[in-house]
């Protein structure tokens, strides 16, 4: 019988949980978990499909059980000393989005992989998104022709409104690290990041209002296609959509409802056959999936879906773009 991975999801928010539960589901995995709020132990628990083999409220005494991975799923300024602690304690590791809250720290992550030979995969699942995928179907086919510009909008108060704890609200900037998802996806699209322009506000007669609240940022790719990046912590419900435009057509890409839509130069229509699911109908499935790449890159000695160099080009872009803010 194949041995089981063992397992270790540290901080137990609304992602830590929904990956804990869905790992449950695996019967490749031995669980365990480890936050120090003993309610959110409590919450995880109750959600499991199967029970976690042992659960902690230090990550020093839950690496004594010697993890294969360590999923990383804690607030933002902790994603890097948590990594490293693992990858100083030969363990593989698997980190929500962002790699780290600062480009500095990402780097001396990365290092420390890189020089140990650890396993470091960074969580931007939306390359596992079924629209995306066929997006990226289409263009890679060149029937879009040359990419000449893009466009990326997230607008989501509800994420304040989930989060269980004051991060977001206390921490500048935290908008534009949050949602490195869509520097990620357009370095997917479009290749590398040539210029960055950008512009911060804190706008709108809302009751939680970070700064900025409001960002947008200019993308100048060095293949020359001008990518612009609008998100927010304002617009509720949540909006999310994605364009990608050539000189022979264009795509329109609504992750919410799932709607796709496919203007050709020569023959201007919707394609109904390339919609998907809502995204609130298949999130669970993304997440899955994201697993699934995790378990068999480690197991064919395989790079991972989304790299620590991934991450670190992301959170690249995030700081010049605050930079240029100020």
């Amino acid at each position: 019988m194949k041995d089981k991975t063992r397992v270790l999801v540290v901080g137990l928010g609304s992602i830590g949980q929904r990956h804990a539960r869905l790992l449950s589901e695996r019967d490749d995995v031995e669980l365990h978990l480890c936050d120090p709020v003993v309610e959110y132990r409590s919450q995880t628990l109750a959600a499991l499909k199967s029970p976690s083999k042992a659960e902690y409220s230090e990550f020093s005494i839950a690496l004594k059980a010697h993890p294969d991975i360590v999923f990383v799923c804690v607030p933002n300024h902790l994603h890097a000393p948590i990594g490293l602690q693992a990858i100083e304690n030969g363990v593989d590791v698997f980190i929500e989005k962002p790699m780290s809250d600062s480009l500095e720290t990402a780097r001396k992550l990365l290092i420390a992989a890189e020089s140990a030979g650890r396993f470091l995969q960074i969580g931007y699942m939306m390359r596992l998104d079924d629209g995306l995928c066929k997006l990226k179907d289409i263009v890679d086919s060149g029937d879009l022709g040359n990419l000449i510009g893009g466009r990326a909008m997230i607008g989501t108060y509800i994420t304040l409104l989930n989060a269980k704890n004051s991060d977001r609200i206390e921490r500048p900037n935290s908008l534009i690290i949050d949602y490195t998802h869509e520097i990620d996806f357009i370095r997917w699209f479009f290749g590398e990041v040539g210029e960055v322009t950008a512009m911060g506000a804190r706008l709108g007669d809302i009751e939680l209002k970070p700064y900025p609240n409001i960002f947008q940022m200019i993308l100048k790719m060095d293949g020359g296609a001008l990518v612009q990046i609008h998100m927010d912590y304002v617009q509720y419900p949540q909006r999310r959509i994605f364009e990608i435009y050539g000189d022979k057509g264009t795509l329109s890409y609504d992750f919410m409802t799932g709607e796709i839509r496919y203007f050709h130069s020569q023959r201007e229509h919707l394609w109904e056959d390339l919609s998907v699911q809502p995204i609130m109908e298949r999130w669970d499935d993304l997440f899955r999936k994201e697993h699934e790449a995790i378990f068999n890159a480690r197991a064919n000695g395989a790079s991972p879906l989304v790299t620590g160099r991934d991450g670190l080009q992301a959170l690249e872009v995030a700081e010049r773009a605050i930079a240029k803010a100020i």
